[in-house]
């Protein structure tokens, strides 16, 4: 679960229906990552071996990088990734890292989670993915994530990064909600009996409303603890209090990083309301797109998971590299 997901809620209403489930919304059998990527895989870097969640790598189209939130993992992006492939199966890569301690990542000093440690973990595992990459390269990131991918593009570590895309992440109103976030932590639950228990209560409480997307990412985000008499029970993969000392450094400075990064840029949220003061002037300056999907929470792209597919591939379309073929020295064409 992420930091902020109750906390940002673009409105204090019920919200419409979002898109239809594949399956019925009571029952709550985790899904299996097969279904919505081709492949994953171990990758080393430093000290972590990073968990990727891949498809299309066969492909020589464009690359989108989905880095998920705190408390996440990359299974948030499933029903993204899924959907961008299957509008393109033969052009489109997609790939979703576990960040250093979320998800099946796993290593030493896992507990350093500041910013500049999960930009050289980001920047490390892509490079070691694809390297001397002459494709394009759109870079994905939904809170946390955003502040990742925003310092990476803007450190030009990277090659050929066409576009930088921010999910449900605003400086200022991030900033503003960090006083509440212990209070937000310490109100859910501590353990589950189950992971089907562990899914009813984001589909019931709202962090998730794609009970699809619930039953696939979820089981991610939990581990089984043994008790002291010997019962199972499910606890959090990431504890999130002891992460209180970064999260200043994850947000501040994030417009203005975002907003000089060298690449066209996409700012994707549930409301205007989220959008801060410097946000708003380079707005209407038009230095980068927006996009508003209000019938979403904070976890927009597994709630609208094919409206934040069809936003991504479009930002790209109208993005991508131009293909000019180039005149040879003895053409005779006008």
């Amino acid at each position: 679960m992420d930091l902020r997901q109750h906390i940002f809620k673009a409105r204090n209403i019920p919200l419409p229906p979002l898109e239809s489930a594949a399956d019925d919304a009571g029952k709550f059998t985790p899904l299996e990552w097969s279904s919505y990527f081709d492949s994953r895989q171990a990758l080393v870097v430093g000290d972590t071996t990073f968990n990727v969640y891949c498809s299309g790598l066969s492909n020589t189209g464009p690359i989108f990088v989905l880095h998920h939130g705190a408390g996440h993992s990359g299974l948030t992006f499933g029903l993204v990734a899924r959907h961008i492939l299957s509008n393109n199966t033969s052009g489109f890569t997609v790939v979703a890292p576990d960040a250093r301690d979320h998800g099946n990542t796993a290593g030493a000093n896992q507990e350093d989670l500041s910013l500049e440690r999960l930009v050289d973990d980001f920047v490390g595992v892509i490079q070691s993915m694809f390297p001397n990459n002459t494709r394009d390269m759109v870079l994905v990131g939904h809170s946390m994530g955003g502040a990742v991918v925003a310092h990476a593009a803007a450190s030009k570590r990277l090659g050929n990064v066409t576009g930088l895309i921010l999910i449900d992440i605003v400086e200022g109103s991030a900033m503003d909600s960090l006083s509440s976030i212990p209070t937000f932590i310490h109100a859910r639950p501590k353990s589950f009996t189950s992971a089907e228990s562990a899914i009813k209560w984001h589909i019931e409480s709202g962090a998730i409303q794609s009970t699809e997307s619930a039953r696939l990412s979820v089981p991610t985000l939990i581990v089984p603890t043994t008790r002291e008499d010997g019962s199972i029970a499910w606890t959090w993969r990431t504890q999130l209090l002891p992460t209180e000392k970064y999260w200043h450094g994850w947000y501040s400075g994030l417009s203005k990083t975002f907003i000089s990064a060298p690449t066209a840029k996409l700012l994707v949220l549930a409301g205007t309301d989220r959008l801060d003061k410097e946000l708003l002037i380079a707005q209407m300056q038009g230095r980068f797109q927006l996009e508003l999907l209000p019938a979403a929470g904070h976890t927009i792209q597994e709630d609208l998971p094919n409206r934040v597919g069809d936003a991504l591939v479009s930002f790209w379309r109208r993005n991508q590299r131009a293909n000019i073929p180039v005149r040879r020295p003895d053409s005779h064409l006008p």
